[in-house]
C-alpha cells in the first residue's frame, strides 16, 4: 500500500524590525515591516540619556543610539568618560579615547614594566584585556589589580613569563568594562 509522501520543508525568514519607544525611554514593543507589532511591550527595559534615530527601516542611513553609559540594570558597564594615566608606562605617556569601550596607551620614555588607568566608579571593579599591539611576540599585557576606579597592567615576558618593560613607543590597546 503506497503513502502519501509529503515533503517537508523549513524556511528563515531574517526581517528588519525596530523597537518603538514612549517619551520617557519604555520600550513599547517590536516593530515590523509595514508597522505591524509582533512582541508586546517590553516592561522592564529602559534607555535612559541616549539620543535615538528613529529613521524608518529602509532609509538610505542606518538608525544610531547615541548613549552616554551603558548600564545593565542600573550598573555601569561601559563609561563615556575617557580613561586617565594615573601612573606608570613610562616618561610622559598619552592615553587615546573617549571611553572605556576601547582606548589606547602609548608607553612613554624609558619604558615602564607596568602602569595604571583611572576609570570612572564602577560598582566593584574593572575588568581589562590589554594587548601590546607593538610588540606582542616579545612581551604580553595582563591585568595585575583593579579598584573600583583603576585597574593595573604589567608587562610579562613571552619566553620566560617574568615581569618586563614595556618598551618606549609601544602601543598597548585596551578594552574595559566594569562589573
Amino acid at each position: 500500500m503506497a503513502t502519501n509522501q509529503v515533503a517537508s520543508t523549513q524556511t528563515q525568514n531574517i526581517v528588519p524590525v525596530q523597537a518603538a519607544f514612549n517619551t520617557t525611554g519604555q520600550c513599547l514593543g517590536l516593530v515590523g515591516p509595514g508597522g505591524a507589532y509582533f512582541s508586546p511591550p517590553l516592561t522592564s527595559d529602559v534607555i535612559t540619556g541616549a539620543t535615538i534615530d528613529n529613521s524608518p527601516i529602509g532609509s538610505t542611513t542606518p538608525s544610531t543610539v547615541n548613549a552616554t553609559n551603558v548600564s545593565v540594570n542600573g550598573n555601569l558597564v561601559i563609561s563615556a568618560t575617557a580613561p586617565t594615566i594615573a601612573s606608570g608606562f613610562g616618561t610622559s605617556p598619552t592615553i587615546v579615547g573617549f571611553s572605556t569601550a576601547a582606548f589606547a596607551v602609548t608607553v612613554g620614555s624609558g619604558g615602564a614594566a607596568s602602569g595604571t588607568i583611572s576609570l570612572p566608579a564602577a560598582p566593584n571593579g574593572w575588568a581589562v584585556a590589554c594587548q601590546d599591539v607593538t610588540n606582542s611576540s616579545t612581551v604580553f599585557a595582563q591585568q595585575s589589580a583593579s579598584t573600583n576606579t583603576s585597574v593595573s597592567v604589567t608587562g610579562y615576558s613571552v619566553t620566560t613569563g617574568l615581569p618586563t618593560n614595556f618598551i618606549a613607543g609601544d602601543k598597548l590597546v585596551f578594552t574595559a568594562m566594569a562589573y
